[in-house]
């Protein structure tokens, strides 16, 4: 492997625990101040689950109008500081990026529940119920962090010295490193397959309730692929937009997956109107959900398209072997 060629891998490890890093460094700073605020008696006033779209972006391309639907427990509580009425809405110093512990969420904040409100001294409206991160939270993501970046630099080093050890066996040795490269994008999307397909044996085992089609038909996206250089035109898309309600213990949800696995664009909206005529807007489903999760739900149990993913596999191994000159 080429000296630029590690230099370039240990780089992009390098930035990764960067980021991860000083993630970690912010929400510590955070919790930090937030340990100094005041404490005050609050009520809770309103404890739901709401429903929100949030972007989604593809791996290697830009997407504009893409959005997926999370869950959210949406918790208001008033409290006093000094005589002065305020309202609060973000219950935890924590993030929550959605479908999370929404049970559990909506268990310890109910409606009418008496809890104590840490404020800012400085900015009294700005306030939190908890205000600090699960036990050992910093340590994982700094142990994640730098187990990143040790575990990238000994892979290259692995991967590096075992280009050595077989290039001489190799009939066109000169590609080997273009070929370690497919060899590893075809593993890794072996390692999907095997996930996404646990995925769907997992949601067999799910129970199920009756849910409705909030919304079906068609999305339109704008998207541009992406390269280490620069960026292609923007170009129109198309993709089923499904979404469906439906209540467990109570508590009402809404999802947007119908199965595992990648969503599935098209430049012609005809290819992707199936779903759309085979879940029309207020029609009945029946809907799987997880009993751990219930906000993590699908209406089938299977991983779509998967022909796709092993054709991917065949064309990875298969382009790193023709490289090589072993087929």
């Amino acid at each position: 492997m080429r000296l630029e060629l590690k230099v370039m891998l240990v780089g992009i490890a390098c930035a990764f625990s960067g980021l991860i890093a000083t993630a970690t460094i912010v929400k510590w700073w955070q919790v930090r101040a937030a340990s100094h605020w005041l404490p005050t008696p609050g009520k809770i006033v309103s404890a739901r689950v709401v429903a929100r779209a949030v972007e989604s972006m593809s791996g290697d391309s830009q997407t504009q109008g893409g959005s997926e639907i999370r869950n959210f427990p949406e918790i208001e509580f008033d409290y006093e500081v000094n005589g002065k009425k305020f309202h609060g809405t973000r219950y935890s110093i924590q993030e929550n990026l959605g479908n999370f512990e929404i049970p559990e969420t909506m268990a310890r904040f109910p409606k009418g529940a008496k809890v104590t409100v840490f404020y800012d001294p400085q900015d009294p409206g700005k306030a939190v119920i908890e205000r600090s991160m699960p036990e050992g939270a910093f340590k994982f993501m700094i142990y994640l962090s730098a187990g990143m970046l040790i575990g990238s630099i000994a892979l290259i080093l692995i991967v590096s010295d075992g280009l050595r050890a077989v290039t001489p066996y190799l009939p066109q040795s000169k590609n080997a490193g273009a070929a370690a490269f497919l060899t590893t994008m075809g593993l890794v999307t072996l390692r999907m397959v095997f996930v996404l397909k646990g995925m769907a044996d997992a949601a067999m085992t799910w129970p199920s309730v009756k849910g409705t089609i909030g919304e079906s038909g068609i999305e339109t996206l704008q998207t541009r692929s992406s390269t280490s250089i620069n960026y292609g035109p923007w170009r129109t898309v198309f993709r089923s937009r499904i979404n469906y309600t439906y209540n467990v213990a109570g508590q009402p949800y809404t999802a947007d997956r119908v199965a595992f696995g990648a969503i599935v664009t098209s430049s012609l909206p005809s290819l992707v109107s199936g779903r759309a005529q085979r879940y029309p807007l207020n029609g009945k489903v029946d809907v799987y959900y997880d009993p751990a999760n219930p906000a993590s739900a699908v209406l089938e149990r299977r991983v779509r398209c998967m022909w796709i993913l092993w054709t991917t596999i065949v064309l990875f191994l298969g382009g790193a072997a023709m490289l090589v000159g072993l087929v």
